[in-house]
């Protein structure tokens, strides 16, 4: 419906007489029974309406022209509504494939596979994550086949300075960083660098899958709730895997 709505409000720019803009109307509020509630459908009524002159046909034009404006204004904000509402649908999805990476690791190297491929438990069990290129290069794997537009190492001019993401999905407007903890780093060098990405990250969405191998985070809660949370105008998501060694 998005696309439509869309396409309505270009429609309505462009009318520029009574006659058009009559049968607009009728399309209009035809098209939004299959989608929106009958509030909606009322206030599209209500704020097409203009007043109709028996005396004078330029007055009635002048009605009609502050009515179509008033419409342009709601129908625009109706949509953003509507995108606003599809971005955030499509980043929850994105975070929950985030959250349960784990699985794909768990399949890949834990799964025997069949006696007759030519692929071996052994040989896929020597696939390990050891720094954070060997995370980028499995998330972007398991993320291109869900976003086909997703790209690496993007260069974002802040106006600050140019910081580079690991991904960027143009689509839904996100940013993902890879983190991987190592022993040279400690838990204030790592909350650091999360919060010099989040200033400087122009994307409404901001993700960071940390694998913390060394398991610098005492509290994953503790350290969620800080940053799972809106800064400005940017929404943080913090994904943590800690793996088991038994």
């Amino acid at each position: 419906m998005n696309n439509s709505l869309e396409n309505y409000v270009e429609e309505l720019i462009q009318i520029d007489s009574i006659e058009k803009y009559d049968a607009f109307i009728d399309k209009c509020v035809q098209s939004l029974y299959d989608e929106y509630e009958l509030d909606v459908i009322q206030n599209v009524k209500n704020i097409g309406k203009y007043l109709k002159s028996p005396f004078s046909d330029k007055a009635t034009k002048e009605s009609m022209l502050k009515s179509k404006e008033n419409l342009l204004f709601y129908l625009r904000k109706l949509l953003l509504k509507k995108q606003n509402v599809s971005q955030q649908y499509d980043n929850y999805f994105l975070e929950n494939y985030l959250n349960h990476f784990y699985l794909f690791l768990e399949a890949l190297k834990e799964i025997e596979p069949d006696k007759r491929a030519s692929l071996k438990l052994e040989n896929l069990q020597k696939i390990k994550i050891e720094n954070e290129y060997d995370l980028q290069h499995l998330l972007y794997a398991i993320l291109k086949l869900i976003y086909i537009d997703i790209r690496k190492e993007v260069v974002d001019d802040s106006g600050l300075s140019a910081m580079r993401s690991d991904f960027f999905i143009p689509s839904i407007n996100a940013s993902i960083e890879a983190k991987c903890t190592r022993d040279s780093m400690n838990y204030r060098k790592l909350k650091e660098e999360i919060e010099a990405d989040i200033v400087h990250y122009n994307t409404d969405f901001i993700y960071f899958y940390i694998y913390d191998k060394v398991k610098l985070i005492k509290d994953r809660e503790v350290f969620k709730t800080y940053f799972n949370r809106r800064f400005d105008d940017k929404e943080v998501r913090v994904i943590i895997l800690q793996p088991i060694s038994m």
